[in-house]
């Protein structure tokens, strides 16, 4: 009986320890380290205990997942920022993910990080062999929050890894993903790559983005064209669509004439190329449209018009429909 009671108390301690722990734990993630869980009454060797008994899991060196942890792929790098000393949200950051751990955190390309990377404003040593630090000082819009973790944004990250030695290749995926994220502008991504051209044998930042985009074969939509700068779209279109403007202006005018004559075919042809064009590649395409306006008018010139059966309605303007004898 009194061996019952023991284990009961044990079990009923147990259970208070975990609430304790769940309560810390429950902004960031579902994890602790050893330092927090003693602040809240729970010594290391109550915690190694529960540890040994299955009820939290041991992620890190000090720190722990609880029940109710956020299990995934972001795991070990939220485990990682949590050992560094920091806060979640809401409290300064003494360590903010950067390089190839932000690409992960925003979905940036494939590359794995070979270790987790923090910026610090102060410089800071570690004995874990799986943390990087990196010392600057990052101005507040090159800093996103992402779920609790304090990121660098996605431009700051594309210059961090296009500066930092990643292959082109694998820039390129990131590029790719940067550019479909919501709320990032090209000339951003134009700006972050501008201090990497020369080693990437670029002559421009516009340029390098353009030639990162082409390499994974990438096609923006509308949407995302009208936000692209005008010289940026420009350089696009002539890159990757150097056909864009004859087929445009040829079929156009080919449907025209298919639906009847005189109709002024150069002007409202024009009207949809510059429609779909950026206004960089507007003056081609009135040049396209005068050669094909001008060879049109040579073949009608040579042939005869056709005939018209009664009742048929007048072929062109002015012209009087020809009876059959």
């Amino acid at each position: 009986m009194l061996l019952l009671k023991r284990e009961e108390a044990r079990m009923m301690r147990a259970v208070d320890m975990l609430e304790s722990l769940e309560l810390v734990g429950s902004s960031q993630w579902g994890l602790v380290t050893t330092a927090q869980a003693y602040e809240a009454g729970v010594s290391k060797m109550h915690l190694s205990r529960l540890a040994d008994r299955g009820t939290v899991q041991r992620v890190r060196h000090g720190v722990y997942a609880l029940p109710s942890a956020d299990t995934g792929p972001l795991q070990g790098l939220r485990a990682a920022w949590l050992s560094t000393g920091s806060q979640p949200a809401g409290n300064q950051p003494l360590a903010v993910v950067s390089g190839e751990s932000a690409a992960a955190v925003h979905g940036l390309g494939d590359v794995l990080a070979s270790k987790y990377e923090f910026t610090t404003a102060v410089r800071r040593q570690t004995t874990q062999p799986d943390i990087r630090y990196r010392k600057r000082d990052l101005p507040e819009g090159d800093v996103a929050w992402v779920d609790g973790l304090p990121v660098t944004s996605v431009a700051r990250t594309v210059n961090d890894l296009a500066t930092g030695g990643t292959d082109f290749d694998h820039l390129a995926a990131v590029v790719r993903d940067a550019v479909a994220t919501t709320g990032v502008t090209s000339g951003s991504l134009v700006q972050a790559l501008e201090p990497a051209v020369e080693g990437f044998g670029s002559p421009d930042g516009n340029a390098m983005l353009v030639a990162l985009l082409k390499a994974v074969g990438f096609r923006p939509d509308t949407g995302l064209l009208e936000l692209a700068a005008p010289e940026l779209r420009e350089k696009f279109f002539r890159t990757l669509a150097p056909q864009f403007e004859d087929i445009v202006s040829r079929a156009v005018n080919e449907r025209l004439r298919q639906l009847g004559q005189g109709i002024d075919f150069s002007s409202a042809s024009q009207h949809v190329v510059n429609a779909a064009h950026p206004d960089g590649t507007r003056d081609a395409t009135s040049r396209q449209n005068r050669k094909i306006d001008d060879g049109g008018a040579a073949d009608s010139a040579g042939s005869e018009p056709a005939a018209t059966v009664p009742g048929d309605q007048v072929g062109q303007r002015g012209q009087e429909p020809r009876r059959r004898g």
